[in-house]
């Protein structure tokens, strides 16, 4: 005999569907083991995987310039490591005992993340660490170039509207302003020149900001923002002069 069995509405399909998803996501691409004290990756890193402790657990710290650690964490079994939103790892992970831990692709963690408070915590708390750590390295920077602590900074907003679910392109933030300028140790002026040169090299433009009466940014151009952002691919200053001299 065959029978004929409904799978459900087309809503009930989709859900499926999504679940079915969710759970692909969330699995693991492989399963790496560590010898006590072996490390799982270091300051610098490229940020490429994220990494959950299936047994053991982790020492998280930052190795300070004197060669002593800066202790900052502990991963135990079901805690994800590696969190953040830079490009590289801000830390050195390292295995306390024998370990194993599942790797992710990079692009799982929100469905990593989402429905779990304490990872929801751990994120929210490793962006801020690492927002006050991109912050604090312009300040030490101290006689950087100005375009490239304006542009640094820009970047840095950047990822986080991007983890916080919000357009990676648009910084909502009136930059004409002393806060602002104060941060990235400049006045007023120069950094209404520095915005200006980012502009006229089409990196970014002025654009209004919804339900706000003053106008935030919008980038235009992550690939050469980033580039200026760091100090060692500063390959656009001899544009930014031509497009001063052209001005004047």
């Amino acid at each position: 005999m065959l029978v004929q069995v409904s799978v459900g509405s087309g809503s009930t399909a989709c859900a499926i569907s999504k679940n079915a998803q969710l759970s692909s996501a969330r699995q693991p691409v492989s399963l790496k083991c560590l010898a006590a004290n072996e490390t799982l990756f270091h300051v610098g890193d490229p940020r490429d995987v994220l990494y959950r402790v299936e047994s053991g657990s982790i020492c998280i710290y930052e190795p300070r310039l004197i060669g002593s650690h800066a202790f900052i964490d502990f991963a135990f079994p079901g805690d994800l490591v590696g969190l953040g939103f830079l490009k590289y790892q801000t830390c050195t992970a390292r295995a306390m005992v024998d370990t194993r831990v599942s790797t992710f692709p990079i692009e799982s963690l929100d469905s990593l993340v989402a429905g779990d408070p304490k990872a929801e915590a751990k994120l929210a708390q490793a962006i801020e660490k690492e927002f006050e750590l991109h912050k604090a390295s312009l300040v030490e920077a101290g006689r950087r170039n100005p375009v490239e602590r304006v542009a640094a900074l820009l970047m840095a907003l950047s990822r986080i509207n991007r983890h916080e679910g919000r357009d990676p392109n648009i910084i909502a933030q009136p930059w004409h302003c002393r806060a602002v300028a104060d941060q990235l140790e400049l006045n007023i002026d120069d950094l209404a020149q520095v915005l200006l040169d980012l502009e006229h090299l089409g990196l970014i433009e002025a654009c209004p900001l919804p339900d706000v009466s003053t106008q935030g940014l919008r980038i235009k151009d992550h690939n050469r923002l980033e580039k200026i952002a760091d100090r060692n691919h500063f390959d656009d200053g001899d544009a930014i002069d031509d497009a001063r001299a052209a001005r004047h």
